[in-house]
């Protein structure tokens, strides 16, 4: 071969090398390109029914809000029989180009659970009914009574009649949570009270004899919630760590001398009345208190013998167990519930106060014509508070 032809045979082969070079770059670098165009990056949506409620980074994070979720209202310790969200609370992953842009990730999940279970805030109008207690309405939507007066500005909540109304917020949870669980719980055994006619008290008159002791037992419930609400209860075992002990009241026989409504102080002056209790406990109270019935009602009184309205003889009552309260004691002390009313409470009524003496009943200065009268609970219209003195 040549010189000239060897020359040539070299370059040709350098141009065959070169070729194959450009040709292996191109490719590798349209490879590179279409992986990195076609990168995504995992994302994990949190639904309820087919709404999201929250992006995740994390499938461990998605989970996490629908098990707060699950387990806000099972009870410590109980045990788990089923949990059914309404709608479904599910995970779904989102695969989300590099090129696009990403989503708003959540990374307070606590905000996110407390979100859904809290939900939308919508007015609800309540109307008052005969019996209602404004403590005992505030208590069933979740509000204190203060929260309720925020929200009736102006209102008089202490002074409301059937058919007032009164305005509450109530939140929609975003999904409703179905719980059936087992639960094991110490209870207490209410003791009973049991009734003696003693002919060394004044008819109307109470006395404790024996305090009652509550008891407790072991219990074992099936208990099925709704949003923490409970709305079935089967028992399925119980045992008695505690027997209850019964309260023995002593009722008086002893009859009195009735003074008629509206005579003279002179009428009822020759009557034997008891001192009043020093340190008193409710029940002294309240017995104290029912020896006065039959004397006169008074407008603007504060005579136990003389003549008293209602808020002078519930003030008479308790100045005279040495117990400072307002002259109108509707604000006296703090409020309860009825359902947890003992005696010795102030029942607060839309323009009235009586003493609460147990048993459903009241005594208190009703009106001119019956005047100072033990009456049963709710006998002048709905009771709006209760009011404990401490």
């Amino acid at each position: 071969m040549s010189f000239l032809d060897e020359v040539k045979s070299k370059k040709y082969a350098i141009i065959v090398l070169a070729s194959l070079i450009i040709g292996v770059i191109s490719t590798t670098l349209g490879a590179a390109t279409v992986t990195a165009y076609a990168a995504t990056t995992d994302y994990y949506a949190v639904k309820i029914g087919d709404e999201t409620v929250a992006v995740t980074g994390t499938q461990e994070e998605a989970n996490a809000i629908i098990d707060g979720v699950k387990n806000h209202y099972v009870t410590e310790g109980a045990e788990v029989l089923s949990i059914k969200c309404d709608p479904a609370i599910t995970t779904e992953i989102l695969s989300v180009k590099k090129s696009d842009e990403a989503p708003q990730v959540t990374t307070d999940l606590k905000s996110v659970i407390e979100h859904v279970l809290t939900g939308t805030e919508e007015e609800v109008i309540y109307t008052i009914e005969d019996g209602d207690a404004v403590w005992d309405i505030a208590s069933e939507y979740g509000f204190t009574v203060d929260e309720v007066k925020e929200m009736n500005e102006g209102v008089d909540i202490e002074g409301l009649h059937p058919g007032d109304t009164l305005n509450l917020t109530e939140y929609q949870p975003m999904v409703t949570v179905t719980v059936e669980q087992k639960v094991t719980s110490e209870k207490e055994i209410p003791f009973e009270t049991v009734k003696k006619d003693s002919d060394e008290l004044y008819e109307g008159e109470t006395e404790v004899e024996t305090e009652g002791e509550n008891g407790s037992e072991i219990v074992t419930e099936q208990i099925v919630t709704v949003n923490g609400k409970v709305t079935s209860t089967t028992e399925l075992s119980s045992e008695v760590t505690k027997e209850p002990v019964d309260e023995v009241v002593l009722e008086g026989t002893k009859e009195r001398a009735v003074a008629v409504s509206g005579s003279s102080a002179s009428s009822t002056s020759n009557k034997n009345y008891a001192s009043a209790p020093a340190n008193a406990s409710g029940s002294a109270i309240a017995s104290y208190a029912c020896q006065f019935v039959g004397n006169p009602y008074a407008y603007g009184g504060t005579s136990l013998t003389g003549g008293a309205d209602c808020s002078g003889f519930v003030y008479a009552v308790y100045k005279a167990c040495g117990i400072s309260i307002p002259r109108v004691p509707t604000a006296a002390g703090y409020g309860i519930s009825y359902s947890q009313a003992q005696p010795g409470d102030i029942l607060v009524y839309p323009g009235h106060v009586s003493i609460y003496i147990g048993g459903g009943r009241e005594v208190h200065a009703v009106n001119p014509r019956l005047g100072i009268a033990i009456t049963n609970v709710g006998y002048v219209g709905p009771v709006v508070g209760v009011r404990r003195i401490a």
